[in-house]
Parts: structure tokens; sequence; C-alpha cells
């Protein structure tokens, strides 16, 4: 009953929080991000070669009146990441192109009156796009998406962890490392972990 009970002031507090979301505020944010492989058939290749690039997006942040400091987080990003192939073989580059929505629960306090920190973690789903495909432990350059032997696969999870700074509730920066959750090759035990640093502008 005590359960039950304590179920019922979470949603309550949760969904009094939506009166809260005029005070949403919006995150134009990028940066750097990388990414890295690993799994039990990943290959050697794969593990030695991380890639590197940027990212891009917007958050929107909701406050949850009852919660003080515990806020909803969801984004919209876009992340482009390259490696160089060191073999000699060709392709010479293989990349990645996806979009993400991460969704994340965050919690942030004040450290001066002019600096707020905060933790944030949750799920996060990619889509990925115009990436370079895949065929035993070799990246290739078929354009053939409708074999699934021969493609990365499209649609990934992650779940992510971070930290914000804020300054001046105007700048922020943020760090996070997000942890491969499902199979980025279809077809073998592969997963992906990222890392990203940036900036974002608050509006």
């Amino acid at each position: 009953m005590r359960k039950f009970k304590l179920i019922l002031v979470l949603a309550a507090a949760l969904l009094g929080g939506t009166a809260a979301s005029a005070q949403a505020e919006w995150n134009a944010n990028f940066g750097y991000a990388t990414t890295s492989f690993r799994g039990t058939e990943c290959s050697a290749f794969l593990s030695s070669h991380p890639l590197r690039g940027f990212y891009a997006g917007l958050t929107h942040e909701f406050y949850f009146s009852a919660l003080a400091g515990l806020t909803f987080e969801p984004g919209f990003y876009y992340y482009y990441q390259s490696g160089q192939n060191d073999s000699g073989l060709t392709p010479k580059f293989f990349r990645m192109h996806y979009f993400s929505v991460p969704l994340n629960v965050k919690y942030s306090f004040e450290l001066s009156p002019s600096l707020m920190a905060a933790f944030y973690s949750g799920p996060a789903v990619n889509v990925g796009f115009m990436g370079n495909l895949f065929e035993d432990n070799t990246f290739v350059t078929s354009t053939n998406l409708l074999d699934p032997m021969h493609r990365l696969t499209r649609v990934n999870a992650q779940w992510d962890f971070g930290v914000s700074l804020t300054l001046a509730g105007a700048v922020q920066i943020r760090a996070g490392y997000a942890l491969g959750l499902s199979r980025l090759i279809r077809e073998q035990n592969v997963y992906n972990n990222s890392f990203t640093v940036g900036v974002g502008f608050l509006f």
C-alpha cells in the first residue's frame, strides 16, 4: 500500500510539473564527438579505429514545479564521425552520419548565484543514414542498403550519462558518455560507445 501511495505521489508531482512548462528552456549546442566499438565479436580493426567528428542540435528542458531541481530534457542531434583506414585498403575513410534523440532526466543545483551544475541520464535512440557499410569485419562502400549483410543497423539505442555547467543562465558547457545498449551491426555482437563535449546557448 505504501508503494502504491508513493507511486501516486510521484505521478502527481510529474503531472503537476506540466503546469510549469512555460519555464521550459531551449538549448542550442554543438561540440566534439567520438565513438568507439566494443563487443565479443568486435574485430581488432574496429576496436582500434574510433571515429571522431562533431555534433549539433537542440534540447528542450521542462521544469517540474513539485520536484525542485529535477527536469526532463529531450533533444534532437545530428552527429558526423569519421576515421581513416590506415591499412592501405579502400575505402580510405569510413564514416557515420546519424540523428540522435536523447530522453534525459536532469538534476540541477546551484554552485553560486551565476553558476549552476547538473547531472543527467537517460536513454537515447539513434537513427543512422549515409554511413559506410559493413561486411566481414571490413568497411565497404556498397550502396545496396536492402542487403542486411551489408549495412550498419539503422536504429540503435544507447544510455546517456553526463554533466553540465551553466554560466549566468546563458551559456552551458556539457560533457557526456553514451553506453551502447543494442547491436550496431545486426549480425554481430558489436556496440558503440560515444563521448561528447561541447557548449550550448540557452534561449
